[in-house]
């Protein structure tokens, strides 16, 4: 069997709770992961031995931000929220809420033939950065303004959805 390359142009990405980031989308990093040897010191030298733990990077995504700046404030609120920067009212609201402190998200990546081939989950999100806005009168073209929304997120499955 013969596979084409992987296209970074041909996927989706499912935030169920934030439905305005979902739509004007960007761009999505997979996260990278990583371990740490652990090192057992002998009296001869260093031995290392298999890892304990898996650190995984953040969770990027980038989206294009929209007119009323609704996909903006989905995210500026929610991180708000979670910080408790105004009151404790704001976290218990959200904690409360249907959707609650977290979501999880998919990115759904297609194959050659637009077909739904690979699904990243990722489990627990929640937001813990949100980028600046750049604003520019003096462009020539009109480049509508992007934000980066950074996710911290407990763990992310990979899983095939063709065989």
């Amino acid at each position: 069997m013969i596979n084409n390359y992987l296209s970074p142009l041909e996927f989706k990405i499912l935030i169920k709770r934030l439905p305005n980031v979902e739509f004007f989308t960007q761009r999505a990093a997979i996260p990278s992961i990583s371990t740490t040897a652990v090192q057992q010191p002998t009296r001869f030298n260093n031995v290392f031995r298999t890892p304990d733990s898996v650190n995984f990077s953040n969770l990027d995504v980038s989206f294009i931000v929209d007119e009323s700046m609704n996909n903006y404030m989905e995210i500026f609120n929610w991180i708000l929220s979670t910080a408790n920067v105004e009151s404790h009212d704001r976290f218990r609201q959200l904690k409360s809420s249907p959707e609650g402190l977290f979501s999880d998200i998919s990115i759904i990546i297609l194959n050659s033939k637009k077909n739904p081939n690979i699904e990243i989950s990722y489990t627990n999100c929640f937001p813990i950065s949100l980028s600046d806005i750049q604003m520019n009168t003096t462009d020539t073209d009109v480049t509508y303004p992007e934000a980066t929304v950074s996710f911290q997120y407990d763990t992310f499955d990979i899983r095939h959805l063709t065989s």
